[in-house]
């Protein structure tokens, strides 16, 4: 659960020294100080100042811990709200100092899509590879709709972040389902053109207010939407048991089993070697990595399916090969083990639009095998796994920080949760 406290650093018991707030929240630990507001050690203890009555001038008319307890309400509030997944120390900053983190020589253009530029370059260096290459997916994607709008509109000249009001968030996705994008990706577009919205603000640029307000309910907008497959055990054991023609599909299939044994994404599994396994006093074995994606430090038990892929390879896990072949290679896998369920859900296919060839998610029944990608795992993982361990212990396996971002792995049906719950209480005797 999310928390916020306050701390001091200062040593020198009687000089002011700045308070820091401290967000924490399953893997997220941030902190960042409040420079506004200080307190001299003598006078602090417990995240607050032990006189309750001090200001920090004579004229204000609110308390230090008021305002302490003000900005705690405002960060957990606002945590909730926004659910931010990227740059979380400059979203943390934004609500500790919503109007003075301003350009001090620069004057930056108001420009949506000159500014997401800007923002690559103010942080390049401060946030993930997936971040920046996210803002280049979101800034052409608000090329082609800015194109779009000038031929439907011959008076639009460009868009302004105090353009973006709920007029604009509806011709958006009104143009993004043209396109084809799902209401998800759609979504997750508009959430980090919010986060954009936040720091041009602190710059000094004029945001309209109804971009502060978006809320993005992604829920209750894609439940007619089919969620995405998993591999059962008793598939899990099918392929495990099925006879490879060729030894890149061998290869293949051994990774695709560690994907759904160890529930990681394939930017982290890929990167796994026998350097990385570490044993414990009771001959445990674990493997320590740091995931690519969170920056998270994680040590998760090695279970006995891939410690038995490992021993038939002499203690070293398979080669490695890229995403791309994998993808291609998993596919050929699951054909060959008769994974073949017919399912209605979405495959990415190359479609012909406007005499142009685009990548898109199409909508039909096919065989699961067709369906198969590398996050297979992760997915199959979180699903066969949820209601057998603790959810806090898949939290710890997965790297989720929140059980709400867990349970968007879970893909059971109605009816194989009622099962579920059904065994959990014969279990029980009842």
């Amino acid at each position: 659960m999310a928390s916020v406290s306050f701390f001091i650093r200062g040593k020198v018991a009687d000089k002011e020294s700045t308070i820091w707030a401290k967000f924490r929240d399953r893997n997220i630990d941030i902190r960042v100080p409040v420079p506004y507001l200080s307190c001299k050690p003598k006078e602090w203890k417990d995240g607050k100042c032990k006189m309750p009555s001090k200001k920090m001038h004579k004229d204000d008319t609110e308390t230090i811990n008021t305002r302490l307890s003000q900005l705690e309400a405002n960060i957990i509030s606002s945590y909730t709200e926004d659910n931010p997944e990227i740059d979380l120390k400059e979203w943390l900053k934004s609500i500790i100092e919503p109007t003075t983190l301003k350009a001090e020589d620069n004057k930056y253009s108001d420009d949506v899509i000159t500014f997401i530029d800007t923002y690559i370059s103010l942080k390049k260096d401060s946030v993930t590879e997936s971040t920046i290459k996210k803002a280049n997916v979101v800034k052409q994607l608000m090329i082609r709709y800015v194109a779009d709008r000038k031929i439907r509109k011959k008076t639009f000249r460009g868009l302004k972040f105090k353009d973006l009001d709920n007029s604009f968030r509806i011709d958006f996705e009104d143009y993004c389902n043209k396109e084809s994008y799902k209401i998800s990706t759609t979504y997750r577009n508009l959430k980090f053109l919010k986060m954009i919205c936040k720091v041009a603000g602190s710059f000094d640029i004029e945001v309209h207010k109804h971009a502060e307000l978006w809320k993005f309910e992604v829920e209750k907008a894609t439940k007619h939407i089919p969620k995405s497959i998993y591999l059962t055990f008793d598939e899990l054991d099918k392929i495990e048991r099925k006879e490879m023609p060729h030894d890149y599909l061998d290869n293949a299939r051994d990774w695709l089993l560690i994907s759904c044994y160890t529930g990681q994404r394939v930017s982290d599994y890929m990167r796994f070697n026998s350097s990385m396994i570490v044993e414990d006093s009771e001959g445990q074995k674990y493997i320590e990595f740091t995931q690519q994606k969170t920056n998270a430090k994680m040590q998760i038990p090695l279970l006995k399916k891939v410690q038995d892929i490992l021993a038939k390879r002499n203690g070293e896990f398979p080669r490695k090969i890229s995403d791309v072949n994998l993808n291609l290679y998993i596919k050929e896998v699951c054909e060959i083990a008769e994974i073949d369920e017919i399912v209605y859900n979405g495959r990415t296919e190359t479609i012909e639009k406007d005499g142009k060839n685009i990548t898109r998610k199409v909508f039909g029944n096919f065989p699961k095998h067709k369906l198969v990608t590398s996050h297979i795992g992760r997915k199959s993982f979180a699903t066969n796994f949820y209601e057998k361990i603790p959810t806090t212990y898949l939290l710890n396996f997965t790297g989720h920080t929140t059980e709400k971002q867990l349970l968007a792995y879970i893909n059971k049906t109605e009816v194989e949760k009622a099962k579920s719950t059904a065994k959990i209480f014969n279990s029980l005797g009842y």
